[in-house]
């Protein structure tokens, strides 16, 4: 039987972990949205929104070519000029089946040259610093420790992603308990593999130069999360920690679990794609109020700092600029400072990747 509180609460509740039967009732009243308490938020000018773009860091966005083929998906080179031309500072690649280190050097190396070029016909070009990572998915080896070490190697490796795809949690909900990658026993203890990563993690974020990569928890149970949150703040280790899109059903959070979490030190995702509607999700319960509210009583309980906007976009019609430019402008709507944006946008990632 599994031990994931996840898993149980799915099985009992009828729209997910968060979502409430008043907010679908809500969502269908034959009035909406034109009923009272439909809160549009005040007006947003593109001047706000540019502030915070200026400078941003994203930690999670995708791309072709990779691995994870779909047509109309944007160019990794292509998504990385208009980065640059929206003066964001710093962008990492990730994929499912692919490390994308590699290719972030090359990447970086066009848009070098794309700078040269402007420069002599007097444009302004500032290229945004491009890095990748790898996800820890069958494809590559699974919990493959020789391939981080490679990885590591390239200089270019912001986040190691644990299973995706691959995770058991993933392929529990999926139903089939036999398969997937599981890192923990959920009750504490961690498979050795994933001491091992942690070791690799911890010595190559304690060198001179500055370098530091963080681990991304991907698709893993919120269990295995909390395991390894314990495991690293107990020893003291150099590994900043980052839980992906808790604002999206498979790897949802509550208030409460993501409180936990932000106080064994570690970071938590709020992502575009399951906060702002977007073309390819227009099937998707998108639980609206929860998410806002959720990242307003975090900045509320514990400030912005352990919380970092992501957009997790590079699928066929949802961009990385755009989709950033949307959950600015809904927080913003909603009331959140552009203080706190700014911290969330810049000074957390960073703190993530060592900027």
């Amino acid at each position: 039987m599994s031990k994931s509180k996840q898993i149980a609460e799915w099985k009992e509740k009828k729209f997910g972990r968060v979502i409430t039967e008043e907010e679908l009732i809500k969502r269908t009243h034959p009035a909406w949205p034109y009923m009272p308490y439909s809160d549009r938020g005040r007006y947003v000018s593109p001047e706000e929104i540019d502030r915070v773009l200026e400078g941003s860091i994203e930690l999670h966005a995708h791309g072709s070519p990779a691995g994870w083929r779909n047509e109309g998906r944007a160019n990794f080179f292509e998504t990385a000029v208009s980065c640059s031309e929206a003066k964001m500072r710093a962008v990492v690649f990730k994929d499912q089946d692919c490390p994308t280190c590699s290719m972030a050097g090359a990447v970086q190396k066009g848009l070098n040259m794309l700078a040269e070029e402007k420069a002599k016909n007097g444009e302004e070009f500032t290229p945004i610093q491009v890095y990748g990572g790898v996800t820890l998915d069958y494809s590559i080896g699974g919990m493959n420790l020789h391939a981080v070490e490679k990885a590591l190697g390239y200089g270019t490796c912001k986040e190691v992603w644990l299973p995706c795809f691959d995770s058991a949690h993933l392929q529990e909900v999926l139903g089939d308990e036999t398969k997937g990658i599981r890192v923990s026993d959920m009750s504490g203890t961690l498979t050795k593999e994933m001491i091992g990563l942690l070791d690799i993690l911890a010595d190559y974020n304690n060198n001179s130069k500055g370098d530091q990569c963080c681990l991304a928890t991907c698709h893993v149970s919120n269990e295995e999360k909390y395991d390894i949150s314990k495991y690293v703040k107990d020893r003291g280790m150099k590994v900043p920690i980052v839980h992906d899109h808790v604002t999206q059903e498979l790897t949802l959070t509550t208030v409460e679990e993501a409180l936990e979490l932000i106080d064994q030190g570690t970071y938590v995702e709020i992502c575009s794609n399951s906060v702002v509607p977007w073309n390819n999700m227009a099937s998707w319960i998108v639980s609206f109020d929860y998410c806002v509210d959720l990242v307003k009583t975090l900045i509320k309980e514990r400030g912005p700092e352990h919380i970092v906007l992501i957009t997790d976009s590079g699928v066929p019609y949802f961009y990385e600029v755009d989709a950033l430019r949307s959950l600015i402008k809904v927080l913003m709507q909603k009331g959140v400072s552009e203080a706190d944006l700014n911290v969330m946008c810049k000074e957390a990632p960073a703190a993530l990747i060592g900027l």
